[in-house]
């Protein structure tokens, strides 16, 4: 799909004044900087008014600087020694947030080879009452997570396991005991980092408003191979997505990129890249 900045909803996404009650947070290093300019170009469309901070797991200093460029966009540096994986980043976000210094309530993380294809509510709102806005996995923890990880986070396993990948909770929960989960489990098992989040979800009760995976948070597991598309939008049931994840059924371009085998959905990937290089590339 050609890239058209005339399109109505590109339009009206455009001088709003940024939310700063809800920040949306992701991470990669330099091989997969590629899928943020996907990730980029999609938040600039559809949730411009909430600020992008991305966690540098490893980008190179022209990276860097690019980043730095855009709008909206909030560079958040690694400190101390570099990651021998990204998911040690993605699970030290609490570390990186000492850098952004404005207050915020609300913090949806988002991992870099997902993309938005529709504007979020108000999640300040949606959130009331509760810790996290999530949906569970369709598979429990026995089936997903090793017996040598679920010994050692002391989780049951008949209980629903979680997916990391798109997650929103309210400031004050998760982050430190997700960070110190997964230092415990770092290289143990097929999904360490992902079964140290789940963890720390039950070791925190935390209060969960479930959602719809198939429209909040579409990937594998969910309603990535059934969903329908028109055009840019993707639905589920008749409801518009928020999110598409390139998890699973696709192929991966040299420079590290994720392309949907699903030929519709890779068109909208498409669009989006287009989105961003044609904005912000050197």
């Amino acid at each position: 799909m050609r890239y058209d900045s005339n399109l109505p909803f590109f339009m009206s996404s455009q001088n709003q004044v940024m939310d700063t009650a809800t920040v949306i947070v992701t991470g990669a290093d330099a091989y997969h900087f590629s899928n943020l300019h996907i990730l980029i170009g999609s938040w600039k469309v559809n949730n411009p008014t909430l600020p992008l901070l991305v966690c540098d797991f490893g980008f190179t200093p022209n990276q860097v600087e690019l980043l730095k460029t855009i709008s909206g966009v909030v560079y958040l540096p690694r400190k101390g020694v570099a990651f021998t994986h990204p998911w040690e980043g993605k699970a030290a976000i609490i570390d990186f947030l000492k850098e952004y210094t404005k207050p915020y309530e609300v913090l949806i993380w988002i991992d870099a080879d997902a993309l938005f294809v529709s504007p979020y509510p108000n999640l300040a709102q949606l959130i009331k009452g509760y810790d996290m806005i999530i949906d569970p996995h369709i598979n429990s923890i026995a089936e997903i997570m090793h017996e040598c990880n679920r010994e050692v986070l002391n989780v049951r396993k008949e209980d629903p396991y979680f997916s990391a990948g798109c997650w929103i909770a309210r400031k004050g929960v998760l982050l430190e005991n997700y960070h110190t989960f997964t230092q415990r489990v770092k290289g143990k098992g097929n999904l360490w980092e992902c079964d140290a989040f789940v963890a720390a979800i039950y070791h925190e009760k935390l209060k969960l408003l479930e959602v719809d995976g198939g429209v909040w948070h579409s990937r594998g597991k969910t309603s990535l191979a059934t969903c329908t598309v028109k055009d840019l939008n993707a639905f589920h049931n008749g409801q518009l997505i928020y999110v598409l994840h390139a998890n699973a059924e696709y192929t991966v371009r040299n420079d590290g990129r994720r392309i949907f085998n699903r030929l519709e959905l890779a068109k909208i990937q498409d669009y989006y890249e287009a989105y961003f290089l044609k904005h912000y590339s050197a």
